[in-house]
């Protein structure tokens, strides 16, 4: 990861300036009004995003920005609740040791299932394409051409009228397809692809440009379609069905998903195990907690046999 620059990290924070005398013991990430972010506090809440996503996460602008604003609203929350007393609740107090016991039993909880033995996540994604080769298909795809008149230099009613009359001429002569795309299309691509695209998928287009151009018969031409970029004439040239795929063609994608199905066992199965154990709680402390939930004067549904008045 590229060292971020100045102006880069002044974008994403803009949260004003911490100066060297503001820092004592600890470094200083980010200061704003009495909050304050220290590095260490950010790894701490950096280690709770899941590793496969971490990477990503750190190195999105929008997301960072997110992270951080998140860390220093909770600081000027809690320097607020310091400065008034607040932390010394006793209700409070216990709030917080029940925040703490959850982020350590959870920081727990995935020290254990990082620390236990690995299955063979190749050999069980292998054995999973084995039973499930019927189900290992690739996404139907789409060889299309098109014309597009943008609506970038021009109102959408004059990109309309331009599309319908292209339209026209190719009802007339769809032969002249792709030499009216070298005399029309204002795709910046179509220079160099001659307004084709191959193998594209759902996902690959915008949706309106998507639901047309797979509604569409080999060879059938589209009246304009509408979308952000402006009227597109699509022509449908290949339909290419889904096709069974071969073991390396999915085996990271299955190995992910071993893997992933490995933790959630050892989680559930740990996870099980503790909450298999005795509960112990006598009758008198059931009482109590009624007690101080609903008052000296709750009434407790009868016990059995006994009659209500």
């Amino acid at each position: 990861m590229k060292p971020l620059s100045f102006l880069f990290f002044i974008s994403v924070l803009y949260i004003g300036t911490v100066t060297a005398a503001e820092s004592t013991d600890e470094d200083i990430l980010a200061q704003r009004g009495k909050g304050i972010v220290t590095q260490k506090s950010f790894s701490a809440r950096a280690d709770k995003i899941p590793v496969a996503m971490r990477s990503a996460t750190l190195r999105d602008g929008n997301r960072l920005r997110e992270v951080l604003n998140n860390l220093l609203l909770q600081a000027q929350l809690a320097q607020e609740a310091r400065e008034a007393g607040y932390d010394q609740e006793e209700m409070v107090k216990e709030r917080m040791r029940l925040a703490a016991e959850a982020e350590l039993g959870e920081a727990w909880l995935q020290h254990y299932i990082a620390t236990q033995p690995a299955a063979d996540y190749e050999m069980l994604a292998r054995e999973n394409y084995q039973l499930n080769q019927g189900n290992m298909l690739s996404s139907p795809k789409l060889d299309v051409s098109q014309i597009l008149i943008s609506t970038k230099e021009r109102s959408v009613a004059e990109a309309k009228e331009l599309a319908d009359t292209i339209y026209q001429k190719l009802k007339a002569d769809p032969a002249s397809f792709d030499n009216l795309v070298l005399k029309y299309s204002e795709d910046p691509s179509v220079s160099s692809n001659q307004g084709k695209f191959t193998g594209v998928k759902k996902g690959d287009m915008v949706k309106p440009f998507e639901e047309v151009a797979f509604a569409l018969s080999e060879g059938e031409i589209s009246a304009p379609v509408e979308t952000r970029y402006g009227f597109h004439i699509i022509r449908l040239d290949a339909h290419i069905p889904a096709q069974k795929m071969k073991f390396d063609e999915v085996k990271a994608r299955l190995i992910k998903t071993e893997r992933e199905r490995h933790e959630a066992r050892v989680r559930r199965d740990y996870i099980s195990g503790l909450a298999s154990l005795d509960t112990v709680m006598t009758k008198e402390a059931l009482e109590e907690m009624v007690r101080r939930q609903f008052g000296e004067d709750y009434a407790a549904p009868p016990v059995d046999g006994a009659e209500s008045e």
